[in-house]
């Protein structure tokens, strides 16, 4: 068997002892480095999605008509996009600037608000799908490297002639330290993850309820509706 490092050594010891093994350090540290690549990126876009529906709410708690919320831009915000829909399907069945429709088409602008709701749910899910996978994988590498540094040292044994700790114990310490890096890598991928989707379920939420308040808003304002 081809090895990569000495017997013993440190590097031999953290990166394996053989070719196999060094690529299943390589995959995990691979798969770590993306992994926190992909943990930085959501973590600064939701706290830029979170600072901007804050905004928006603030806007929107003050508002005098349905129409002032709308008259600065603000696409940062999940829940600006979602009620920013409702009001482009309300101006496009009301043929105008005027908004004006009767009850009956209400239906179609909750329906408008809540394809736009799923949208930004994807959207907030974007890279998600790889933490899980990595939250997965990575223990199993880790289990496939300790049942290799197992195999390792019952084959020193045989080779060797002897089962005493200084032959048996690079192959068990290879395989423990292919376990720890997997676990290593799958848990913050994995308190990432949960994190994450609690997050877009709060803002779920937040986008629903809000769309609820706006469609009242637009029925009171619609002229059939303020009657």
């Amino acid at each position: 068997m081809f090895h990569t490092f000495a017997k013993g050594s440190v590097w031999g010891l953290i990166l394996g002892y053989d070719v196999f093994t060094n690529l299943i350090m390589f995959s995990l540290v691979y798969l770590s480095v993306y992994s926190w690549s992909v943990i930085i990126y959501k973590h600064r876009y939701f706290k830029k999605i979170k600072q901007a529906n804050k905004n928006f709410m603030e806007s929107f708690r003050r508002r005098k008509t349905f129409n002032d919320p709308f008259k600065s831009a603000n696409p940062d915000s999940a829940s600006f996009s979602v009620l920013a829909e409702g009001l482009a399907e309300a101006h496009r069945l009301s043929g105008g600037e005027q908004v004006s429709f009767p009850l009956e088409v209400l239906p179609n602008i909750q329906s408008a608000m809540e394809r736009s709701i799923g949208q930004q749910e994807e959207d907030l899910s974007s890279k998600l799908i790889s933490l899980a996978s990595i939250t997965s994988i990575s223990p199993l590498l880790g289990l496939l490297g300790t049942v290799w540094g197992i195999m390792i040292a019952f084959v020193d044994i045989k080779n060797f002639g002897s089962s005493s700790i200084q032959v048996v114990a690079p192959g068990i310490a290879e395989a423990l330290v292919t376990t720890i890096a997997g676990l290593v890598v799958a848990i913050p991928a994995s308190m990432a993850y949960n994190a994450f989707n609690t997050n877009i379920r709060q803002m779920a939420l937040e986008m629903e309820n809000l769309s609820s308040e706006f469609l009242g808003d637009l029925r009171m304002h619609s002229v059939y509706g303020g009657k």
